[in-house]
Order: structure tokens, then sequence, then C-alpha cells
């Protein structure tokens, strides 16, 4: 696995935000909670869970919710351990496609390799990092949020573990874990249901050392033609290693013309919220405003260039109330009005 990533230092980085997840993750929560007779209905109203996207196999939520939804899934069953529990007692399989990948490797080893890989079909937030050191490996999760999300950490953690000892029918027990929370009050049952060595709290990130012992396992459902055609699938369910301004000014490339195109349009197109394809955007340094902006003037300049098209009707295309807010608009970016701009480019 050497050209998997690189140490903890560096490594495969993805958002620091809290991203999106699949949507795999909060069904079986909502279904464990179901089974458990607690109305998972009302919490996912709480967190903002559009509970229709549940039904689109390959959706996505945003993390922010998956996250809030664990949380308060925990203080509703009052178990101050509920996000390690719920990873422990993970049935393999069912978070699809992500689970399969993990199950069809060849080692423990090429399982963590494939899950590090393949992350962004199940979660595009924090980062997954590998590092050998000596006969041992630490498998590096940083999850977004840092220490506020304590269920989440722990149940991503006690999913690898679980993982593991189904896919090797071994109890692989690691060297040593460390969590960036605090230690909870249980903290010596917390460590009993990890089966850890060594457990270590308030660490920059979440991380498991495995032995090369246990690494080297072989996983009971290797399968190599399935794993690469699991693979294969996976492929073309990563999203696209773009910005977020990127993904914006990809939608409205397509066009203003016969669609509204609104902070709601591209928020339902990006399968998040409004809000936080705003926040996103600040976060990159610009603004939804500043990438209509762009778009249209992208466009503008193109149509200009490139068509015998009216001002009038280019207005109209690009979604202006009217050609003189096209005029006034295209003046600030150009210094110059759209038909001295036109001359000049085809002089």
């Amino acid at each position: 696995m050497d050209d998997l990533a690189d140490p903890p230092c560096g490594g495969q980085a993805f958002s620091s935000s809290l991203g999106i997840i699949s949507v795999a993750g909060p069904r079986v929560l909502l279904d464990l909670l179901s089974r458990r007779g607690v109305d998972g209905s009302r919490l996912a109203r709480a967190t903002g869970l559009d509970t229709d996207r549940l039904t689109d196999p390959a959706g996505w939520v945003e993390g922010r919710v998956g996250m809030d939804l664990l949380h308060r899934a925990a203080d509703v069953v009052g178990d101050p351990l509920f996000g390690a529990r719920f990873g422990c007692d993970h049935q393999p399989g069912r978070l699809g496609l992500f689970d399969y990948l993990f199950l069809t490797a060849d080692s423990l080893e090429a399982a963590f390799d494939t899950a590090i890989r393949y992350f962004s079909v199940a979660a595009t937030g924090g980062a997954y990092r590998w590092a050998e050191d000596g006969d041992r490996a630490v498998v590096e999760r940083v999850m977004p949020g840092g220490s506020r999300f304590r269920h989440a950490e722990t149940y991503a953690l006690s999913w690898h573990l679980a993982m593991a000892r189904h896919a090797t029918g071994s109890p692989v027990r690691p060297a040593h874990i460390s969590l960036v929370q605090s230690a909870p009050k249980r903290h010596h049952a917390l460590a009993e249901m990890l089966k850890a060595d060594a457990i270590d709290f308030e660490c920059p990130a979440t991380t498991i050392t495995l032995t090369r012992r246990d690494l080297d396992l072989p996983l009971l459902g290797a399968d190599p033609m399935l794993a690469a055609m699991l693979r294969r699938h996976a492929d073309g369910r990563r999203l696209p290693a773009k910005s977020w301004p990127d993904r914006v000014q990809a939608f409205l490339a397509d066009g203003f013309t016969d669609r509204r195109i609104t902070l709601d349009a591209v928020a339902r197109h990006l399968t998040i919220s409004p809000r936080m394809v705003q926040q996103h955007l600040q976060e990159a340094g610009t603004s939804w405003r500043a990438e209509v902006e762009a778009a249209r003037d992208s466009l503008a300049v193109d149509l200009l260039h490139n068509s015998l098209l009216p001002t009038r009707a280019i207005a109209a295309r690009l979604g202006y109330s009217d050609e003189r807010a096209f005029r006034r608009a295209f003046r600030r970016q150009h210094a110059c009005g759209p038909d001295a701009y036109r001359r000049s480019t085809t002089a």
C-alpha cells in the first residue's frame, strides 16, 4: 500500500467542512430506532432530514444532518456509548456498496486500502490516511467537526473494527486507539467494548493501530472478480474532485434559459441545503451572487463574441430583468458596454 497515501502529516484530504454522506447510514439508524420503538421520523424532522431522500440508494444528505441525527438518537435512547455500540453491532452489508468493497478484498490490509481509496462513495467530510510504522500500521480518520460529534467518532471507529472482525472471522484486537473526544465517564466500558490494548483521549485525530499479523489476515469473502466489478461501479459513484465553486459553475454553465436560476435550485441539484451552499462558497472565498455574476459574464462574453444575437436577446437568455440591467452589469465588469465590447472583439 505504499502508493496509498502520505503519513498523517499529509495524505489524502477532503473538505474540512462536514460534507455530505450517503443516505445508507441515516437509513440504517432510523431502522434501528424503529425496532427499538423510537419515533425516528420525529428525530429526522428535528434535524431537517428529508426522509424522501432515503429511498434513493445513490442519494446523499448533509453530513451535519447525519451527525445530528446520531446524537439526538443517543440522547433519546439514553446511552452514553450509543455511537460505539451502533458501530459494534453493525451488520456488514447494510451500508451497501462501501461495505461490499471492504468485504471482497483479499486481505485486511487490502480492505483498508479499498476503504480509503473509495471513501468518497460514502462521505466527503474529513480525511482518511494510512501510515506504516514498522510491523504496525495506523489508520487515521480525521473526523469533520472535531470533538463536537463524539458519537459519530466512536461509530466510525467501531464500524472499522466490526467490519475487520466479521471479514476475517478473527478477533482483531487493535494495538492502540486514539480519540479526539475527552474521556467519557464510562471510558473503561468503551475500551472493553472496542477490545483495544490501549486507548487515549483528547488526541489530534481518531486512529486505529493494527499489527502486521492482523493486517495479513485473509478475508473470508475475498472475491477478486466481484471486487473488480464493485470498484468499477464505485468509480462511477465517486463525487468528482471539484471545489464547491466548480460544482456551482458546472450547474450554471448549462445556461439560464427556460429555467429558474436560484439558490434553492442549485441546492436541490447538489443535494444539500441552500445554507450549506452559501457556507461552502464562503469557505472558498466567494458567494452565490458572485458565482452567478461570473457565470453570466462568461456566457455574455461568449455570446457577444460568437453569435449575432442582439443585446436584448442576450439579456433575456442570461435571465436579466431587462436589457438595461444587462448593460449595467456588463459595464461593471468590463468598463464598457456590450456593444462596444462586441465591436472591439470583432474588429
